[in-house]
């Protein structure tokens, strides 16, 4: 199973906009509620709420307005039509969640596709990849770490106990 990791995909000065334009104060970054943040219409969803943002939605531009925070990523690894591209803003859950931290396996569509997985910020909620339900391999968040995996690897995230999670995942067409 091929799971590749990149520290400072991107140049510091693009990190640090992207985490100015996402979670700075001073800025208004157009986030959504989602009731699930794996993703609402799966089978056996927990109920995790988190925010979220489309950047790309049906290989489509959605978010215009904000394309050029990804352009240092796409330019720089992603060669291929841009099926969906999501942000994606967990908070620590509330202490009575304890020992049930990890979200639903999962896979991002079911068509073929790779996966850009970008880590806005450093945090303590890993990403987890899965190999027949069996765990075979957990990447924490760095910021400025980019993840590329096959869509078909099961993976999932870990809730942050500490500190916000923010990513930003690319299906890409293969």
């Amino acid at each position: 199973m091929n799971i590749k990791i990149i520290d400072n995909a991107i140049d510091i000065s693009s990190q640090n906009l992207i985490i100015d334009s996402l979670l700075g104060n001073q800025k208004t970054f157009p986030w959504y509620y989602r009731k699930d943040i794996t993703d609402s219409h799966r089978k056996n969803n927990q109920h995790r709420p988190g925010l979220g943002h489309y950047f790309f939605l049906k290989e489509t531009i959605y978010s215009p307005e904000y394309i050029h925070l990804l352009e240092p990523i796409i330019k720089k690894y992603i060669n291929k039509k841009i099926i969906q591209c999501r942000s994606f803003l967990q908070f620590p859950l509330n202490p009575k969640t304890i020992g049930k931290e990890i979200d639903t396996p999962h896979i991002d569509l079911d068509k073929p596709h790779q996966v850009f997985l970008y880590y806005v910020v450093s945090s303590d909620g890993h990403t987890i990849f899965y190999d027949n339900n069996k765990i075979i391999k957990k990447v924490k968040p760095q910021q400025g770490r980019l993840v590329i995996f096959s869509g078909n690897i099961y993976h999932s995230a870990e809730q942050p106990k500490k500190d916000v999670r923010c990513i930003i995942n690319f299906d890409v067409n293969v």
